[in-house]
């Protein structure tokens, strides 16, 4: 299927990639954040002494339906994104699965 040239001018203008930082469970930004499909990536940075989980969903599903990703203590994880990808995600402990304490972002999307 060929792409229309405004999709294509979209693609071009979004960046390759995006910094999201976490400090105190908190990320930063807890916004929208957009990368060019295919190529771009987010990078998650743990600014805390503590390791976390990420926990990725699907936009209209529950938190726990998502998977969790280990983030390490001042560790890193990278997610490279697809063509018409949208997640939310959530920080939470690494211990438990207390939905409560989780505090979020999102939509990642390209």
């Amino acid at each position: 299927m060929a792409t229309s040239g405004a999709a294509k001018a979209k693609e071009k203008a979004l960046p390759r990639s995006a910094t999201i930082k976490i400090r105190n469970q908190a990320p930063n930004p807890s916004g929208k954040v957009e990368v060019a499909p295919w190529i771009g990536r987010v990078h998650f940075v743990n600014q805390d002494k503590k390791e976390y989980r990420l926990r990725f969903f699907k936009p209209d599903t529950e938190p726990l339906k998502g998977i969790d990703i280990l983030i390490p203590a001042k560790g890193r994880v990278t997610l490279g994104i697809k063509t018409g990808d949208e997640y939310h995600f959530g920080v939470y402990p690494s211990r438990g699965d207390v939905a409560a304490l989780g505090k979020g972002g999102g939509p990642i999307i390209n």
